[in-house]
């Protein structure tokens, strides 16, 4: 019996080297220091159950056939629940954020195999919406809000969805066409609340942005452990903010940028060296711009008959941007575009493009 109590000592030890790992940014490491928590649990086993036929416990055969020297105290079979549950969730936010996304699915799906988690169907749900496997991640996220559903990031990542949804081609939104007609926890803004701290034992999704599981279901009765890295996930989300910037009504002819980021912000240098059109600089009433959550419109009306404004239209952030609060400034050589961000951290995939035209 020691030996089991020494084999679930090194395997949670390793556990705690994979999140401090994970807060390192180096989730190569932290993903070995996972696998190794499994070659420590992998063989125990658990005290015979109770027979399925009498309702009776295990018989002393069934008993005898589990080596002593293998079986888990029962007062600790729920530590060994925890602790492999929370690593395959740990492993899952490691493959998120890798872009592993579906090593990030096997993980989660292991992960619901030894009991229903918020945060594990929230994490599939992000890894089946990179996949653009949108009805898998139209359940799960719907299954992460039934079980936390005031969880601002997965309103977020649910308007995320029905974003991608918008943008599919008009084969794949006729094939997905039914999945909001009746939506099982409609998005609206009584579901607004004010994000708890990553390190409270009630939510499960509030580091929703992929951080390590550092408590299971939500459940009281289970020890709370250190969170990896405590981040403010932002303020709650405003559901009358635009989701996405709208896309020019004409054709426009595109723009360079150059960008640069901190913490706090992303700016964007839209140069005027690029053009004889704005040699001499724009006015302000020549300027639109437009922010949403995952993407930014800037276009400048030509002065010169015939020729279609100039534009630039980016998205799909890392995280959710903060829209009121995002400027752009028309200098004398250049406009800044300034992004801020609702979550303090370095995007580690800044802007992709995004479809400046409409279909």
């Amino acid at each position: 019996m020691a030996g089991v109590v020494e084999q679930l000592k090194q395997a949670e030890a390793h556990k705690e080297e994979g999140n401090q790992f994970f807060k390192d940014g180096n989730y190569k490491k932290a993903l070995g220091a996972y696998h190794k928590v499994f070659c420590y649990v992998n063989g125990l086993q658990t005290p015979a159950a109770t027979s399925p036929g009498d309702g009776k416990e295990g018989d002393s055969s069934s008993s005898r056939s589990v080596p002593s020297s293998s079986q888990v105290p029962k007062e600790r079979m729920q530590d060994l629940r925890v602790l492999k549950q929370s690593s395959r969730l740990n492993m899952a936010a490691c493959y998120l954020r890798t872009d592993e996304h579906q090593k990030c699915v096997d993980a989660c799906t292991k992960a619901l195999e030894l009991g229903s988690s918020a945060k594990a169907y929230f994490r599939r749900g992000q890894a089946y919406l990179e996949l653009r496997n949108l009805s898998g991640a139209r359940s799960d996220l719907e299954r992460a809000r039934e079980l936390t559903p005031k969880d601002p990031a997965i309103i977020a990542e649910l308007r995320k969805l029905r974003t991608a949804l918008g943008q599919a081609n008009p084969k794949e939104r006729a094939s997905y066409a039914k999945m909001f007609e009746k939506p099982s926890a409609p998005v609206d803004s009584q579901s607004e609340a004010e994000p708890k701290a990553i390190d409270e034992p009630q939510p499960v999704a509030e580091d929703a942005d992929a951080d390590p599981d550092m408590d299971v279901d939500g459940n009281n009765s289970e020890p709370e452990e250190a969170p990896v890295r405590e981040e403010d996930p932002g303020p709650a989300v405003d559901l009358n903010t635009r989701d996405e910037a709208s896309k020019p009504e004409v054709n426009v002819r595109e723009l360079t940028y150059a960008w640069e980021q901190t913490d706090d912000a992303v700016k964007v240098y839209v140069s005027f060296d690029q053009s004889e059109e704005l040699q001499n600089g724009v006015k302000e009433s020549d300027v639109t711009c437009e922010f949403g959550e995952w993407s930014f419109l800037l276009v400048i009306r030509s002065h010169v008959e015939g020729r279609a404004p100039l534009g630039l239209r980016l998205g799909d952030f890392h995280r959710r941007s903060w829209p009121e609060r995002c400027t752009c400034t028309i200098r004398s050589s250049r406009i800044t575009l300034k992004i801020m961000k609702r979550v303090k951290e370095n995007w580690w995939n800044f802007l992709q493009n995004a479809p400046v035209q409409n279909d």
